[in-house]
């Protein structure tokens, strides 16, 4: 279970990881998307802050989570494994970032 993974973490971040573990494969969303799925919408830079740390990747899908523009953070070279990532989980990628359609997000 990740909850026993993540002892002695926050809340908020037991939280976000488990809430971001349950991104489908091919899906992706954003760091306002996932902080309001956990009660918190203000908190996206928290979440953001959470995904660049996140101890239990692959389990926790970092991946696929990004900007609401569908960009990725962080720096180029894994910005660019990220993208890379979602590109073979099927996630439609124009120039450097995701193509934000209803149908992909989460």
């Amino acid at each position: 279970d990740i909850r026993d993974a993540l002892q002695g973490y926050s809340d908020f971040l037991i939280e976000v990881y488990v809430a971001a573990s349950r991104i489908p494969k091919g899906k992706v969303t954003t760091y306002g998307r996932l902080a309001k799925r956990i009660g918190r919408p203000k908190a996206y830079r928290a979440v953001a802050n959470a995904m660049h740390d996140n101890p239990l990747y692959p389990v926790v899908p970092c991946h696929r989570v990004v900007r609401e523009d569908g960009s990725f953070s962080g720096d180029p070279k894994r910005a660019a494994g990220r993208r890379e990532q979602c590109r073979v989980e099927g996630v439609p990628i124009e120039t450097s970032s995701v193509v934000m359609q209803e149908e992909i997000l989460y």
